[in-house]
């Protein structure tokens, strides 16, 4: 189990962007550019969630991790420090996305633009179901 304020990994590429255009928003954070590198994919839609989304709880941002671990709305907090991102996962996310705890420290690497990397996250988890949208910080 990873100890708290420890970082996990450290954020050293990221990509903001229409991954499927037009239907599709995505924050890709990735460890490295090796075939077994760390990352989460913080995914939402274009479009507002339709019925069938809700009735299925698939109506919020969605959470992808290396361990083709998948959750919609998983994450309770958020806060961006110096250097550093600090992701608070809900208990359902941690065994989803089959984390080592349920906060997870990211350091982020001298050149990401953090202003972006926010911006990017304020449009993913901020969508759909209010309920799952999480706390969020920028300090």
């Amino acid at each position: 189990m990873a100890e708290r304020n420890m970082p996990y990994w450290t954020i050293r590429h990221v990509e903001i962007k229409e991954a499927v255009l037009g239907q599709t928003f995505t924050v890709f954070m990735l460890e490295n550019d090796s075939e077994d590198a760390r990352y989460f994919d913080l995914q939402r839609m274009l479009e507002e969630p339709g019925r069938q989304e809700i009735d299925l709880e698939l109506d919020s941002y969605c959470i992808v991790s290396e361990s083709e671990g998948v959750d919609y709305g998983g994450l309770a907090e958020v806060t961006m420090l110096p250097g550093q991102l600090v992701l608070q996962f809900r208990p359902e996310a941690v065994e989803e996305l089959e984390l080592p705890s349920d906060e997870i420290t990211l350091d982020i690497a001298p050149d990401i633009n953090v202003y972006e990397l926010w911006a990017g996250m304020q449009k993913v988890l901020t969508y759909g179901n209010h309920l799952k949208v999480p706390s969020m910080r920028f300090m």
